[in-house]
């Protein structure tokens, strides 16, 4: 981009920034990087809408490095739920206990923030740039929507390289021209904003954006063929739920071992074919003694998604004979009871509270 193009795209970012939780009114104000940290990942895949109530809430709670890096796991995946992609909480945990240990701030280089878990290419050059105004290049979406556009580039960053091209780099090197600056903080907050609002996936606002003037895809009128179609391959899952109640009503979860949801507390699910919702399955075993099973209640179905998953489960309310601490059970699973009135409040993601909510 040109020092003219790029002084149109500031122009039109001052004048249409829009105001956000983690956004300072001063758009030319360094932001606190633990801000800047948590809105980011939070944005990975996820609507900028979706995200401002959770950014407000997570503050509250945890308004810095040293508050969070005291918390649980599993009171973050509560304030994380409904986000998904669970990792991510986990890998914030993690780094927020490093980095209160060492230095209770977050690290000023890329190498230093590359190495904490969760902080990748993206989200470093993020804290860097819009934090500490460091010359540093980010790519995310948006700003790979712009620049295929822009120079009509027919391939993804995350397409095979070939011996004359590689597609990663072809795209960070134009990532890292606009951060070539002392205004990369504002080039590159600027170019998400126009790849969210203006440079959209479908129906771009093309006439209105400060770019259209030196956009190759808009001037040959070929702005809807780029960038080109990512294939995704979803997978369809079919699985059953359990909801085990105890005779002291409480509510058997799981963590590890499971299809999904594999390190948190879940309710136990597994593999199995559509209809097979008379009586206890066989599968059942790895989770209770069948003996110990008072009745069985089929509660419906529901949908899911995690990831390219498609996830559609049967939900069986299972009622034990026995108390919980009664049913011992050896597997690879770690168990835990719940007090049935807690479940709600205990559960800190969405695939266990929907089965929950279709039986109590």
């Amino acid at each position: 981009m040109t020092p003219d193009s790029l002084k149109r795209l500031r122009d039109w970012f001052k004048a249409n920034a829009a105001e956000l939780p983690w956004r300072l009114a001063d758009l030319d104000a360094p932001r606190d990087p633990y801000a800047v940290w948590i809105s980011e990942t939070m944005l990975q895949q996820t609507q900028v809408s979706t995200v401002k109530d959770y950014f407000i809430r997570w503050m509250e709670r945890f308004p810095d490095i040293e508050t969070l890096a005291k918390a649980d796991e599993a009171e973050v995946f509560q304030y994380w739920q409904g986000l998904g992609y669970y990792s991510r909480a986990r890998n914030i945990l993690k780094t927020a206990k490093i980095v209160a240990a060492l230095q209770h701030k977050m690290p000023e280089t890329r190498k230093e923030l590359e190495a904490l878990p969760g902080i990748g290419a993206y989200t470093a050059g993020a804290i860097l740039s819009l934090a500490y105004h460091k010359r540093e290049a980010i790519l995310d979406g948006n700003l790979v929507r712009i620049f295929s556009r822009l120079y009509e580039l027919d391939f993804l960053p995350t397409d095979k390289s070939s011996a004359n091209k590689n597609c990663t780099e072809i795209y960070w090197g134009y990532a890292r021209e606009v951060a070539d600056s002392p205004k990369a903080y504002m080039h590159n907050e600027a170019l998400m904003e126009l790849g969210r609002t203006v440079c959209k996936t479908k129906s771009p606002l093309c006439k209105t954006c400060p770019l259209h003037k030196e956009c190759r895809a808009f001037l040959d009128g070929r702005t809807e063929e780029f960038p080109p179609t990512q294939k995704r391959t979803e997978k369809n899952w079919h699985g059953t739920v359990l909801v085990v109640e105890s005779a002291d009503e409480k509510i058997l979860a799981v963590n590890g071992g499971q299809k999904f949801l594999d390190g948190q507390l879940a309710l136990p699910h597994f593999e199995s074919t559509r209809g097979a919702t008379v009586g206890i399955p066989a599968k059942a075993e790895d989770y209770i003694n069948i003996d110990k099973v008072e009745s069985v209640e089929y509660c419906g179905t529901f949908r899911h998604n995690i990831t390219i998953h498609k996830i559609e489960c049967d939900i069986l309310h299972v009622r034990l004979a026995t108390k919980a601490k009664a049913m011992l059970i050896t597997n690879k699973f770690t168990n835990t009871w719940i007090e049935k009135a807690k479940v709600f409040e205990t559960f800190a993601n969405s695939f266990s509270l929907k089965a929950l909510k279709k039986v109590f």
